[in-house]
């Protein structure tokens, strides 16, 4: 478990704006604390769910469906923010589903109403939801390099810059983000071990 110091930094590290820490524990003060078992969903699929969210501790999976089989979009570890765009941005029905992966995890929430009282009490509470949401777009390039090439050069990438990620799912889920099967992953694994 991750302590409230090494969290408070986490968040202020996540994206660029630097957030002071009073702005920070004030966020932290309002926030609901939401606990998710192993495969806990924070929002289902087809929910209207306009709350923002913060992982606390563990790792969730962000999940869309194509042709009714669920597909992994990525994974959230904590400090990492969350809400459905659909539903926040468009009052419409979310398109992922978030739950937590193996282990159970810690979630904070903020209600829609706490971000909009946070963003008249402070400007600079806006300026830094626009920085993270800016930062989600940076890191869709870079993923994209990551999650290309065969599988076992996914599967390295993944180890050598998000391990914490691969420690937190289940084979079977990692399996799926690599899209192969958990056999396949198994050979790869094996491999890579008597390399």
């Amino acid at each position: 478990m991750i302590t409230d110091s090494d969290f408070k930094e986490i968040i202020q590290r996540e994206g660029s704006a630097n957030p002071p820490m009073e702005m920070i524990d004030r966020i932290l003060e309002l926030a609901d604390t939401i606990t998710l078992r192993p495969g806990g969903i924070l929002i289902p699929f087809g929910k209207i769910d306009t709350d923002l969210y913060i992982v606390r501790d563990g790792v969730l999976q962000l999940l869309y469906l194509v042709k009714d089989k669920e597909q992994i979009f990525g994974f959230a570890p904590p400090g990492t923010f969350l809400c459905s765009l659909h539903s926040t941005y468009m009052r419409k029905p979310t398109v992922m589903q978030i739950e937590s992966c193996k282990t159970s995890s810690t979630v904070l929430r903020l209600t829609a109403q706490q971000v909009e009282d946070l963003k008249r009490e402070s400007p600079f509470f806006t300026h830094w939801l626009l920085d993270l949401a800016l930062y989600r777009l940076y890191t869709l390039e870079p993923k994209l390099t990551l999650i290309n090439g065969t599988a076992e050069d996914r599967y390295m990438n993944l180890l050598r810059h998000r391990p914490d990620i691969v420690n937190s799912i289940s084979s079977k889920r990692l399996a799926q983000y690599l899209n192969v099967t958990p056999s396949w992953l198994c050979k790869i694994r094996k491999k890579l071990l008597y390399e």
